[in-house]
């Protein structure tokens, strides 16, 4: 069995009652999609706090997700952004187990741009699989952007990625967060979104093995 151990940082009074009623469905509901894909026990904490500088969130969604440790997880909720939602703090708690679940029985850590993207697209095809298993419509803007990405932005990030998927030496904000005036924004999750999708469909695994597997499977599959 699994455990979801939820600490809020309420001192400040910012989360009202209801809020935090919210906060903790959804971690309990996390932990049960957690415990039924994953047969192992694990002990995470998940911190929820209001706006912190060092982590900016999403503005479209009110919301942003760190995972420091397999054990330690810090997820920022702006509701001066969006309302909060038990479905979207769900869905980014999922995406973060992810990264948990993986440095716990598998402590590869990502020392190139193929590494990290496959380490980010794991966890949106593992917050996919969370929100299909329990039917939630409401769904964060920043997963329906990598969502809907189509083959043509695919094939021109490739385009200028291709030639540092080895290297650990990239504009980290630029590639997985802002973009700019080539680069469309999220574009390292979008392309690590496709190509966990493409490894997947070429091994036939689940997300639930693929979230385990070793980066080298990866880069051979995807001859990289």
């Amino acid at each position: 069995m699994g455990k979801i151990n939820l600490l809020i940082a309420n001192a400040n009074d910012k989360f009202t009652d209801d809020e935090v009623n919210i906060f903790q469905k959804a971690v309990k509901t996390a932990e049960a999609f957690i415990s039924a894909n994953f047969d192992f026990d694990y002990n995470v904490d998940v911190l929820m706090t209001a706006p912190v500088h060092l982590l900016p969130t999403i503005p479209e969604d009110g919301i942003t997700g760190r995972t420091y440790t397999s054990h330690f997880i810090i997820v920022v909720v702006d509701k001066q952004q969006a309302e909060i939602s038990e479905d979207i703090v769900f869905e980014t708690i999922c995406h973060e187990m992810s990264h948990s679940l993986r440095w716990e029985k598998l402590p590869e850590y990502g020392d190139t741009l193929f590494k990290d993207m496959i380490f980010e697209g794991l966890a949106i095809v593992l917050e996919e699989k969370a929100l299909t298993d329990t039917q939630r419509k409401h769904r964060q803007y920043f997963f329906e952007a990598v969502q809907e990405t189509d083959q043509a932005m695919i094939d021109d990030i490739t385009s200028q990625l291709k030639d540092r998927f080895n290297s650990g030496q990239y504009d980290h904000q630029k590639v997985l967060f802002t973009g700019d005036d080539k680069l469309p924004r999220w574009a390292g999750y979008r392309l690590g979104y496709y190509l966990v999708k493409k490894y997947l469909e070429v091994t036939g695994s689940t997300i639930n093995e693929a979230t385990l597997t070793s980066y080298s499977k990866f880069e051979k599959v995807l001859e990289i």
